[in-house]
């Protein structure tokens, strides 16, 4: 990157950083968050975009007088809409010191990302962005917003729940109430011949298992190879996962990743990604699989994000409710922008033809 091209007109410059620059920009982190994100610490800087491995990022860094006042890391992964694949650019982490906000900087680290992800080969870039950050995406009009990444939530044990402010006692009395509205549909529907297992790594097997859910699901997504599973759950430094894989009659057919978080004070169940083959009767199976860990763990309520529609079918079916974004305390917005490569085939406009789940983010 030219950093002469990119910071000219303005009083900084910018540049692609690397692990020379890690307590910089993790000092960076700590002016713009304070005390929030804790977790976002040397080891997870390693981890998230430095690893060694085809998921290392790029980090376009805006500096003043030796010291950065933004950063924009951008990693490129490999993309897959049925049977056709792309390379798409993920932006996460955006942030502008206080002092050097409205003045450009937010936007001239965009716009270096956007070349990089060009030069990168990618067809597209896409973010998550919050909603202090969606308004700066969006005055450029050059990104498409399809909307919010719905969430769906299942109440599983309503007396956990309300223990906190009503007692164990009334809590016991009352918890049946809340799970009543979210029985599945049709209990009988998950196939009797599917067994689950614990898994520390995925098996390179799950390379087939998405390949398939790939074109079985039609909607834009990661490849979720086992290398990228295996990347982003089993060496996370910081959030725990667990990966439970289901067989049936012995031949791997699916895997589906929960975690457990806090969330205004309480426990709260995450089913964070799932791929399957066999459609409907092994979705079901592995999110059955998924909430049978969690309510293990003590927990009462689950969510789970998800765009794409046969997934969204099968947590309906599972008894899982989307209550919109009023009852969402955080909530993820999804942009996009072509980079101008030549694309193998348009993108999709609309957010059911993308497939994007809590694993997409870095915030789960």
């Amino acid at each position: 990157m030219s950093a002469d091209r990119q910071g000219r007109g303005h009083y900084w410059s910018l540049r692609v950083g690397g692990e020379e620059d890690t307590v910089a920009a993790l000092r960076l982190v700590r002016e713009v968050h304070g005390d929030e994100y804790l977790d976002l610490d040397e080891p997870y800087w390693a981890w998230r975009y430095l690893s060694d491995t085809p998921f290392r990022a790029r980090i376009v860094i805006a500096e003043h007088e030796g010291r950065p006042i933004g950063i924009q890391p951008m990693t490129v992964f490999d993309w897959q809409w049925g049977r056709t694949r792309y390379k798409g650019a993920m932006y996460t982490g955006v942030m502008t010191h206080p002092d050097h906000r409205r003045r450009g900087v937010f936007q001239s680290l965009v716009g270096a990302a956007n070349d990089c992800a060009a030069r990168s080969g990618a067809h597209f870039s896409m973010t998550l962005p919050n909603e202090a950050s969606l308004p700066g995406f969006l005055k450029t009009r050059e990104w498409r917003y399809p909307g919010l990444a719905p969430t769906f939530l299942k109440v599983v044990d309503g007396a956990v729940l309300l223990r906190s402010k009503l007692g164990s006692l009334p809590a016991k009395m009352l918890g049946a109430f809340p799970q009543a509205f979210f029985r599945p549909r049709r209990a009988g529907a998950c196939d009797a011949a599917l067994e689950f297992t614990q898994a520390e790594n995925a098996p390179d097997e799950l390379d087939t298992i998405f390949n398939e859910y790939a074109i079985a699901c039609n909607a834009l997504m990661i490849r979720r190879t086992a290398r990228f599973w295996n990347w982003r759950y089993a060496t996370h430094p910081k959030s725990i996962y667990r990966t439970w894989l289901t067989t049936e009659n012995g031949n791997l057919a699916g895997a589906v990743v929960v975690s457990v978080k806090e969330r205004a004070g309480l426990d709260v169940g995450m089913i964070v990604d799932l791929i399957a083959r066999g459609g409907m009767p092994v979705m079901r199976g592995l999110i059955r699989a998924a909430e049978k860990d969690l309510r293990s763990r003590g927990i009462g309520l689950i969510v789970c994000q998800v765009t794409s529609e046969p997934l969204k079918a099968a947590l309906r079916e599972e008894g899982f409710r989307s209550p919109g974004p009023w009852l969402t305390r955080k909530r993820f917005h999804f942009v996009f922008r072509p980079t101008g490569v030549p694309l193998p085939r348009e993108l999709p406009e609309t957010m059911a033809d993308w497939h994007l789940m809590f694993g997409d983010s870095d915030n789960v």
